[in-house]
């Protein structure tokens, strides 16, 4: 091979990443624990919403928090062919504190302050349920966080999700309408 044939294969590997800037496949330690997402941000945003509680009114202490629901890019090209949640899917859900009047804003609420991020992760070969959920918690994120046990989230997501543990009812860009 000529020195420039290497030359231009070098200059053209720089050009174009072989691989993407962010981790679309969840992570794991060496003691199961889900490594903090990275990169998120940049996935597809497939759920916002404002208040919601799993609770009636009379009984709810939500906060009116802002949750940001994102969905790794590899499973939502999946969803979107299939209608299925491939393994290895991983939802990263953001929650924020509502804030108003600041700055030029007179009415209404944006999302201020980043209360928590949590996660749930499909992969039946970790867990039994095939899916699993995590919280990186307030006030500092963790950098690593182990699964709830399947009787808190998981219950729920199973018996009221409408696809395959996801709420998918809540997602547009995920609802097939």
């Amino acid at each position: 091979m000529s020195l420039r044939y290497l030359l231009i294969l070098a200059v053209s590997a720089a050009l174009v990443p072989a691989e993407p800037s962010y981790a679309e496949q969840p992570r794991f330690d060496d003691q199961n624990r889900l490594l903090t997402p990275e990169g998120y941000r940049e996935w597809p945003l497939v759920g916002a919403s404002l208040g919601m509680s799993y609770n009636e009114p009379e009984v709810s202490k939500a906060k009116q928090e802002f949750h940001h629901v994102y969905l790794n890019p590899e499973a939502y090209r999946d969803y979107r062919e299939t209608g299925k949640f491939p393994e290895t899917t991983m939802l990263v859900m953001e929650v924020y504190a509502p804030k108003g009047r600041s700055s030029i804003n007179r009415q209404g609420q944006f999302a201020d302050k980043l209360l928590r991020v949590e996660a749930a992760v499909k992969d039946s070969s970790r867990f039994e349920e095939s899916w699993a959920y995590f919280d990186f918690g307030p006030p500092k994120l963790k950098a690593a966080s182990e699964a709830f046990p399947a009787k808190s989230c998981w219950a729920c997501h199973n018996e009221h999700a409408a696809t395959d543990n996801v709420f998918t009812q809540f997602y547009g860009p995920l609802r097939s309408e």
